[in-house]
């Protein structure tokens, strides 16, 4: 990316998050997928009278003057034909005596609706092959059409199939809805009497860019935003979103391709026992070989000598490595996440977590549940938030509930805010401790979500543990 360019993306996701230290890592081209179609279309426009209301008044006038009597002519619901009867006496079209009957308004607006004749014309439409949306304008040139192929996103959406218009029939109601708003001069509604073919159908991609960028530089978490044309395209992030939410993780081989091609990056935590990623890299990459060796279900068929002298060389070597970093085990992403609710369900004495934001997701229902029924069982407990510039970033619901346990539980639950910190750890009792990457209180770390790569180590040796304690402490002063 060009200097300039980098500068004005930071600009805009700053200035739209409320993170004054925001900086973008990297953008990628991607090939947003829509469906271009054009439908040929049956319909009437200028008409005072929907379709039904007209149905009604003419089977007044041929006799049927009973609701009962209409509905059963019409096939529909009694409900529904009261409905429209409603509307119809509202405008002053019907009155209602012994019998229904039109007034002279009524009688005039019929004479009126029967002289249209209906409009056939061939119209082009384009359907979001992620959301389903459809839309009958595109701003941006008709696409930046371009050859994306593993750059673009996989569509998700049934293709319409060409000349099957049984494929449209769950669109109808937009597209009357659409031929509406291309008719701005009519008041009166449109309606759409019948998609005649579905002429033309082929795919196009509108070239946005994936931005990813940190909420500061000091933090692990990638946030990534769409943009087009220079600006943040919110609704396309929505929809990755919800996609991610089901389970349709369409970005995936983008991301994988770029944590592939990610430079190694500290866990921000050498201040604190100094910590060091190398350090890490070795004891999980030591663990894993050995796991690889010592699986009963590999390929090699016998445990010779050789191999059992190998396994336990490195296993030596990594013992040496815990020993000198007191790194016990790392541990990743959804890992992270059970040891929080271990934490909080298995903690007899003291329970602390610190993190630099509070949010709803997961500072929900299920979360502050668990934390009163560690709170009853007298365990000490120590919350601690903050960084500089997080007020628009947690969520007020939360932070009050949480005050409202403070208040309930004064004797063993220590909730503060510091002011700038961007520590991420748990201490349950002198058992283990976590230093991370992952913010405890505002990552949720569902798998069906957003992509996240997080980072953390374990630690046991109680001294260790106790310097840590003793550390948070101070942050809360």
């Amino acid at each position: 990316m060009m200097e300039n360019e980098i500068k004005d993306f930071e600009n805009k996701i700053r200035k739209y998050h409320s993170l004054p230290e925001a900086i973008v890592l990297d953008s990628k081209p991607v090939g947003y997928p829509f469906y271009v179609l054009r439908l040929d279309l049956t319909y009437l426009a200028n008409r005072e009278l929907k379709l039904l209301e007209e149905f009604v008044l003419k089977s007044i006038t041929n006799g049927l003057v009973k609701p009962k009597e209409i509905s059963s002519f019409l096939g529909m619901e009694s409900y529904q034909i009261e409905k429209v009867l409603s509307e119809l006496i509202s405008r002053d079209l019907v009155k209602r005596e012994e019998n229904l009957k039109l007034t002279a308004a009524g009688v005039d607006v019929l004479e009126q609706q029967t002289v249209l004749a209906p409009i056939s014309e061939t119209q082009t439409f384009y359907l979001d092959a992620l959301n389903g949306k459809l839309t009958n304008s595109f701003s941006l040139k008709i696409f930046d059409s371009k050859n994306y192929k593993n750059s673009s996103i996989n569509k998700v959406i049934k293709k319409p199939r060409k000349g099957h218009i049984e494929d449209l029939v769950d669109y109808y109601p937009e597209i009357e809805k659409l031929l509406q708003s291309s008719h701005p001069n009519n008041s009166n509604p449109i309606e759409l009497l019948q998609v005649n073919n579905l002429e033309i159908i082929y795919p196009q991609w509108h070239e946005i860019l994936l931005v990813l960028y940190k909420n500061n530089p000091g933090d692990r978490e990638i946030e990534y935003e769409f943009f087009s044309r220079g600006s943040i395209q919110v609704e396309y992030r929505n929809t990755i979103e919800k996609l991610y939410a089901e389970g349709k993780k369409i970005l995936e081989p983008i991301f994988q391709q770029m944590e592939q091609d990610k430079l190694p990056e500290s866990l921000g935590n050498e201040v604190i026992f100094s910590i060091k990623d190398d350090d890490i890299q070795r004891v999980e990459k030591l663990t894993t070989k050995i796991d690889s060796l010592d699986d009963p279900d590999n390929f090699i068929e016998t445990k010779n000598n050789s191999l059992k002298q190998e396994i336990q060389k490195l296993k030596q070597e990594l013992q040496q490595i815990k020993s000198q970093t007191r790194i016990s085990e790392v541990v990743h992403t959804y890992q992270i996440r059970e040891y929080l609710l271990k934490a909080l369900k298995k903690a007899k004495n003291r329970l602390m977590i610190i993190s630099p934001w509070i949010k709803a997701n997961v500072v929900d229902k299920e979360f502050l549940s668990t934390l009163e029924a560690t709170l009853r069982r007298k365990v000490q407990v120590h919350i601690i938030y903050g960084i500089k510039g997080s007020n628009s970033q947690n969520d007020s619901q939360s932070i009050k509930q949480l005050e409202t346990l403070k208040e309930n539980y004064k004797k063993n639950f220590q909730f503060d805010k510091t002011e700038n910190s961007h520590r991420k750890q748990i201490i349950c009792d002198d058992k283990f401790a976590i230093v991370t990457s992952f913010n405890f209180l505002s990552f949720r770390a569902d798998p069906n979500l957003t992509y996240r790569d997080e980072l953390g180590v374990i630690l046991r040796d109680k001294q260790t543990i106790e310097d840590l304690f003793d550390s948070g402490i101070n942050l809360s002063i």
